[in-house]
């Protein structure tokens, strides 16, 4: 089994290899420039989900960049890959009914605001994850009761990145499934994360209309 550190440079050569970041490539993504996904989020998460199953089914909604198929294909051994739009509550019937059957490893959701009633996709989302499966959302900013939701009904890790990067969105949330217990466990676990978030977002809301106030 590939060590940890051996795998999460193995992803970031994936990055290089298939030249996917956008600093180099127009038509690439920026979870590794200017975002800080890459290095501070993914490299870790995925390679423990590596040496746990090599070869995972993943579901990317709203996922606008083909090539990034090419990372997971360069990184895991054979994943199997979907990807969907959602935006409408007849596009959610739809996708309910295609995947019903279905049971993912990762699920990373882009342009969440773009999905009409998200609670309910992350909701049927997250019945279809498998044991040690987990749903990364992606780009979450000025949306404190959403964060507040989610962090109180299914004890997601928040991942607040833009003190690293002073980007509005450099943030992700991650959820898992949980037993009754660990959930609660959890919550207190994750809940200085969850005020770190708030506090930081407020600054950014606050620092946002100074600046339409100086205009």
């Amino acid at each position: 089994m590939e060590k940890i550190r051996e795998t999460k440079k193995r992803f970031l050569n994936e990055i290089k290899k298939n030249n996917i970041c956008i600093s180099e490539n127009p038509k690439g993504t920026d979870i590794f420039w200017p975002k800080s996904y890459a290095i501070l989020y993914y490299q870790y998460s995925l390679s423990k989900i590596y040496n746990q199953n090599k070869a995972p089914v993943i579901l990317q909604i709203n996922e606008p960049i083909n090539i990034i198929d090419n990372l997971w294909n360069g990184f895991f051994k054979n994943p199997k890959i979907k990807n969907e739009f959602l935006s409408t509550n007849k596009s959610l019937l739809i996708f309910k009914e295609l995947y019903k059957d279905y049971l993912f490893d990762i699920i990373i959701i882009k342009q969440y605001k773009n999905i009409k009633n998200i609670n309910q996709v992350i909701n049927f989302l997250k019945s279809k994850l498998k044991t040690n499966g987990v749903i990364i959302i992606e780009s979450v900013s000025f949306d404190i009761k959403f964060v507040t939701e989610l962090f109180f009904k299914h004890s997601s890790k928040i991942f607040d990145f833009r003190i690293n990067r002073f980007l509005i969105d450099n943030c992700i949330i991650e959820i898992k499934r949980y037993s009754s217990i660990k959930k609660i466990f959890y919550r207190f676990s994750y809940l200085p994360r969850y005020i770190f978030h708030l506090i930081v977002d407020s600054c950014y809301y606050s620092f946002n209309i100074l600046k339409r106030i100086a205009k």
